[in-house]
């Protein structure tokens, strides 16, 4: 073979060669494009009318986050994330032309390399600019929109005539829940229903001949939060004379308390005593007051009280410290989150047997600060109230964070909700077949099991709660992204034989207990991260 052949055959080979490599580094770009979870954003952004023949338009990523299957770090956890927190920097801007919406997708986030941190978390955005018509706008607005139901407030209003002659007025909000077909039951803080309700009331001021009676909240967005929920109520401001005071007299009934909302996992609680009448006031003394609060309980330690979280179910406890700073923040709360968490067991020389202490970060109308939120002396009976909680608001992040006043006892600090136990430390919260609750597709879940999933130091509880949340639907066949950790986790299981995209409603037609079941967990989960 010549000189100029060789020559020719090394030539080709070369091109041959390069080629192939071209092709394998384009087919395993194709690969990773089509592994990669493709998330069409139209499908998570909300419409509403803005009351004057317009729109506006929000990004709901939490939804995303659920309904694609996504894990849900805790604060704490987000830097393991990180495509995680890309997504939550993510909103949408919106021009209108003509009635129509040009929408798309936009970003908070600094990061340079957006896109490459989504596909590394194996997540591409697709349809992230669109056009919505004025028939597409309104569909999706009647889609979103319950059908609105009107109540007169008027008939919902009884009086009561005191010892003075003069007359009161209340409203029968149980009667009032009841027919509008918003649980009494409802946690608040979930059910934008359940809390535009609880939020109304009645003022009755005396007048020349009669009253003037007008429909109260507590909330600056009412009629909104109402109309979410189906709701209209008409007629909030009218006038009755004596006469028709006296022909409305009646009692009404108070709501459930929201503490057993659905979905009720606890048998229902014994109602309340009627409350003793309160003692006589005190004649004043010459002491003068003190400005330091009171401690919620006796500062004594009580031989009833826990020294461990191991076995305790801490949905009441938890629920109490949220409604107590529900009620000192009101209508001015934007946004809370669970900043620390601890769980401090004492001894026979400190002032309580134990403290269980959240810091929050609150967001309100005039800024942020955090509340620290203590229950002294837990025991393990349940029935906690808001009364309960001893609250101090401090702008400092330093103090907020500090346990000094603590330094007396043994300090646990609760990630993610967990506390790794010595009874547990060394079981694994998955069985055999890589589930934590086994028994989820027939059987209903409670608070209880589901706070003693045995906790690891490399996993928080609300990352196990996660775990427990998607095996249902890993069970059902939901094929999970490729590159999602669930997806790598559940594969190693023969059980596992993914079928395609399987929704929460889809899972519930084949296993009518889930239902309930991710309802509890995710409250669990919100309990834990949001408080």
């Amino acid at each position: 073979m010549s000189n100029q052949a060789i020559k020719r055959l090394i030539g080709g080979l070369g091109t041959a060669l390069v080629l192939v490599i071209c092709g394998i580094i384009i087919g395993a770009h194709f690969m990773m494009e089509r592994n990669l979870q493709r998330i069409s954003i139209p499908n998570y952004v909300d419409v509403k009318s803005d009351g004057q023949g317009g729109y506006t338009f929000s990004l709901d990523v939490d939804r995303m986050i659920f309904s694609e299957h996504l894990i849900d770090p805790p604060a704490s956890e987000q830097a393991n994330y990180p495509e995680i927190a890309a997504l939550k920097t993510l909103g949408v801007r919106a021009s209108e032309h003509n009635g129509a919406y040009a929408l798309e997708t936009i970003s908070t986030s600094t990061d340079a390399h957006f896109n490459e941190t989504l596909k590394k978390g194996g997540i591409k955005l697709i349809n992230t600019q669109w056009t919505w018509t004025k028939e597409q706008l309104a569909a999706k607005l009647n889609e979103a929109r319950p059908a609105v139901k009107q109540f007169k407030y008027a008939d919902y209003i009884r009086t009561k005539r005191e010892a003075d002659g003069a007359f009161t007025a209340a409203l029968d909000l149980a009667r009032l829940m009841r027919e509008a077909d918003v649980s009494e039951t409802a946690d608040p803080a979930t059910d934008p229903g359940a809390r535009a309700m609880r939020s109304l009331g009645i003022a009755c001021t005396a007048q020349d001949g009669g009253y003037l009676l007008q429909a109260t909240s507590t909330l600056s967005t009412i009629n909104e939060d109402l109309a979410a929920a189906g709701v209209q109520i008409v007629g909030t401001s009218w006038t009755w004379t004596e006469a028709e005071m006296e022909a409305h007299l009646g009692t009404v009934e108070t709501p459930k308390p929201y503490e057993t909302a659905a979905p009720e996992t606890q048998p229902p609680e014994e109602p309340e005593e009627t409350p003793e009448e309160p003692e006589d006031t005190p004649a004043p003394t010459d002491e003068p007051e003190q400005n330091t609060p009171e401690p919620t309980k006796e500062a004594e330690r009580s031989d009833d009280a826990i020294d461990t979280l191991y076995g305790f179910d801490q949905t009441d406890l938890r629920k109490a410290i949220r409604a107590a700073k529900e009620a000192r923040y009101g209508s001015s709360l934007e946004s809370s989150e669970v900043k620390y968490n601890y769980f401090a067991v004492g001894n026979d020389e400190t002032e309580y047997a134990n403290v269980f202490r959240i810091v929050y970060t609150i967001t309100t109308s005039k800024g942020t600060e955090y509340l620290i939120a203590d229950v002294y002396d837990v025991e393990s009976e349940t029935g906690y109230k808001a009364g309960d909680v001893h609250l101090e608001a401090v702008t400092d992040r330093g103090k907020a964070k500090s346990t000094e006043d603590l330094k007396a006892y043994k300090i646990h600090t609760l990630e993610g909700g967990s506390m790794v136990f010595d009874e547990n430390k060394n079981k694994s919260p998955f069985d055999k077949d890589g589930l934590v609750m086994e028994k989820s597709l027939n059987e209903k879940l409670s608070y209880d099991e589901l706070w003693n999933i045995p906790q690891t130091k490399d996993k928080t509880l609300l990352q196990l709660l996660g775990y427990a949340r998607n095996e249902m639907f890993a069970r059902g066949g939901h094929k999970f992204s490729d590159t999602s950790n669930y997806y790598k986790f559940y594969k190693q299981y023969k059980w596992y034989k993914p079928t395609g995209k399987v929704t929460a409603d889809e899972l519930a037609a084949m296993y009518p207990k889930t239902k309930d079941n991710i309802t509890t967990i995710k409250f669990l989960e919100k309990l834990i991260k949001e408080g």
